[in-house]
């Protein structure tokens, strides 16, 4: 699909922390961080409303962006460095020292910004212009570039590129939450005594082996010490697929939950599951719609009624370890979770129910799934069929429409964990407290099918 615009750039600008604010020092890589090693960055970008002409936008606006950026850098320092992986050491380190810095694009574009906020299903590649590459970063295998694009008198996007073996959701929503807020308070950083980041990596203990689960899951794929200081991550290429977004109000959550119990109930075997969150609701409901778009209905998948559908989500691992992790632990602390169910149940009448059951009891069960995983390592995913694998990711509690940085809350935010094997991902909304966003990313035919799915099953469980 070809672009409908291009974007000018600006300006490219290093930002490092103060100076003399950094120590040069390293943070040793966890068995939570080396498995994501594998993937490309993970690109995110907040659209924010601005009615202001370039002038006021290029000298008011951006140098309050930068000194806030350099502040925040103050306390997420290892954000400057790069991975690496010494000779003398067992496995790749975070390495950062005074002076390191990030990569800031400032651009300007003139095209259709309220086209960018709509939920329609459109060219997934228009996200792309408006996200950093590393193209520009000083070092090599780095961790963070930004880039700020201008759309005069309408909008400003926020584009952020991140490598995930660096940070999970949680890390990285409270490096975007502290920029935002030293930004819109021109400077002040008294907020974060309460909340700065925890960098001990000692107070995580392998205790069974992960890391050479880890390690050696690296090496099948040609990930060693000795090619690691020449492998270059670059986020997913432009292919031909659109991007769409799908809201469910808190009246439609409220209606698929009692849905959802009513079905269950009929059933004395099927106990309602302790843990039925909207979390749980939404992907099961996800869930189906994704099976039944790629597959049809029931009578449709006579020939495959015996295969088993996957469905994968992540669960915060801080809390589950002993001793526990700090809230404000920075770096990655999750682990997955698969549920599995027979697709011709799925595809059946009752298949959300069966899917919020199974979802639910994933939940329930996080404490010794994650690790009975993370002991399988890669092999269980190749293990997969092809096709048969649903992902969500993102989080409805992370307060993404709370963003501002000093102009408003974002109008919308997309990230391309969509991209690449085809995640689901969630977040709040900006426009109802309690509803969710779904956003995915499929080919057009596949997209026009789930979202007549989407649709319509609402409307039966409305009657």
């Amino acid at each position: 699909m070809a672009l409908p615009y291009n974007v000018e750039v600006l300006e490219i600008c290093q930002i490092s922390a103060p100076l003399g604010s950094v120590s040069t020092t390293s943070l040793p890589l966890t068995f939570f961080d080396l498995p994501w090693l594998v993937l490309p960055p993970v690109q995110n970008i907040f659209y924010y409303e601005f009615h202001h002409p370039k002038d006021y936008f290029m000298n008011t606006i951006l140098p309050n962006l930068k000194h806030a950026l350099s502040l925040t850098l103050q306390h997420f320092c290892p954000l400057t460095g790069h991975f690496s992986w010494p000779q003398d050491s067992a496995k790749p380190q975070i390495v950062f020292k005074d002076g390191d810095s990030v990569p800031l694009i400032v651009a300007e574009c003139n095209y259709d910004f309220n086209r960018l906020l709509g939920n329609h299903p459109r060219n997934a590649n228009e996200f792309y212009p408006l996200v950093a590459t590393y193209e520009h970063a000083k070092l090599t295998f780095p961790l963070l570039a930004l880039q700020v694009t201008l759309f005069p008198n309408k909008g400003i996007c926020i584009g952020i590129t991140i490598d995930h073996a660096a940070m999970d959701g949680r890390t990285f929503h409270h490096f975007i939450k502290s920029w935002a807020s030293i930004c819109k308070s021109q400077g002040d950083t008294s907020f974060l005594t309460e909340s700065l980041p925890f960098y001990d990596r000692a107070i995580v203990k392998d205790r069974n082996g992960f890391e050479i689960v880890n390690l050696n899951d690296l090496k099948m794929i040609n990930i060693t010490k000795e090619t690691f200081n020449s492998i270059k991550k670059v986020p997913t290429a432009p292919f031909d697929k659109v991007r769409g977004t799908f809201v469910m109000s808190c009246s439609e959550i409220k209606q698929l939950k009692q849905w959802v119990l009513t079905h269950l109930e009929k059933d004395k075997k099927n106990v309602p599951p302790v843990h039925l969150s909207t979390f749980v609701l939404i992907s099961a409901y996800v869930w189906i719609c994704s099976i039944k778009a790629r597959c049809g209905t029931e009578s449709a998948v006579d020939v495959c009624e015996d295969a088993k559908e996957y469905f994968m989500f992540s669960v915060d691992c801080r809390a589950r370890l002993d001793p526990p992790l700090p809230t404000a632990y920075w770096g990655n602390c999750i682990g997955g979770v698969v549920v599995k169910s027979d697709r011709k149940q799925l595809l059946g009448e009752n298949g959300i129910a069966i899917a919020t059951k199974a979802i639910g009891k994933g939940i329930m069960n996080a404490d010794t799934e994650v690790w009975s995983l993370m002991e399988k390592g890669f092999s269980y995913y190749t293990s997969i069929p092809p096709g048969q694998f649903d992902t969500v990711s993102g989080s409805n509690k992370f307060g993404i429409y709370e963003i501002d940085f000093g102009w408003g809350n974002p109008k919308k935010n997309e990230a391309n964990l969509t991209d690449f094997g085809g995640a689901i991902y969630l977040t709040d909304s900006p426009n109802e407290e309690g509803a969710v966003e779904i956003a995915l990313v499929r080919h057009a035919v596949e997209m026009d099918e789930f979202a007549s799915i989407f649709a319509k099953t609402l409307k039966v469980l409305d009657s």
